[in-house]
């Protein structure tokens, strides 16, 4: 299960990952996509969970605190951004969709070519070419698979301000992942509201010599000014350095969760 619809860069990470060959169903959140997996209505679920010049996906990571689910697999991949009409030409186009990052990350380009068009919110950029396929007045921005699946033209490619905009996704699953010799651990930690007391929780990082490649905190939800803190976390829970880190920050947090340890991304 991914996030939909069909031509989401979720979907295409899904096939970047999984191949063509897997069976493969397109739900309309991120919560809808953990409920697939956790009742086994599908094996694996993917997700986006960071954009590298918009951040993070928070919707996905306040789902670990819901669910049982592990992290199974990392993908990441260049995010294109592409002007698609059914229109032949960009001054045949009124009006531009897309989700709100996608216009964020393409804003250089949009105040230069369509500073004067009206710009429309979607709940995916895959909605947005679906809308603008209807639509010879419309246009979206989205991905070159977009394009063969709705019927629409590339009017103009790469459009979006960094060259270097990239996308990871999560696999979440049931099972535990083997390690692969080249892995990342998550883990969901929180700590009382003490002076020093998250230096004191990752300390043994440090002094195991483990390597924290993220640190993302968000709101408990609990208690007012108490955070979660994501640590993604440099090899596998069973390698000895980061098993004996893992073990002394356990018994320190007031909070400790396991999210997965699994092979790391190849950029796509």
């Amino acid at each position: 299960s991914y996030l939909g619809p069909e031509g989401t860069y979720t979907h295409i990470a899904t096939k970047s990952h999984f191949g063509d060959s897997v069976l493969s169903c397109a739900f309309s959140s991120v919560e809808d996509v953990f409920a697939s997996v956790e009742k086994r209505d599908s094996h694996y679920g993917v997700v986006p969970v960071e954009n590298s010049t918009q951040g993070i996906v928070s919707s996905t990571l306040d789902m670990f605190m819901k669910s049982s689910l592990k992290i199974s697999g990392e993908i990441e991949i260049i995010v294109n951004h592409n002007i698609l009409s059914k229109s032949e030409k960009l001054g045949d186009v009124k009006r531009i969709y897309a989700h709100p990052q996608s216009f964020s990350q393409c804003k250089q380009w949009l105040d230069k070519n369509c500073f004067d068009f009206d710009k429309i919110n979607s709940s995916s950029n895959a909605e947005a070419a679906l809308i603008a396929s209807k639509d010879k007045n419309s246009a979206a921005i989205a991905s070159e698979t977009a394009a063969d699946i709705y019927g629409l033209n590339i009017l103009s490619k790469n459009i979006q301000d960094n060259h270097n905009n990239s996308t990871r996704f999560l696999v979440i699953g049931n099972r535990d992942t083997e390690p692969s010799g080249n892995d990342k651990t998550s883990i969901v930690v929180s700590t009382k509201n003490n002076s020093g007391a998250l230096y004191e929780l990752l300390e043994p990082l440090s002094k195991n010599k483990v390597s924290m490649t993220r640190i993302e905190s968000r709101p408990s939800k609990h208690n007012n000014w108490e955070y979660l803190f994501y640590l993604d976390l440099d090899g596998h829970i069973q390698d000895e350095p980061l098993r004996k880190a893992n073990n002394e920050i356990k018994k320190q947090a007031s909070l400790y969760r396991f999210l997965g340890s699994y092979p790391a991304a190849i950029n796509k």
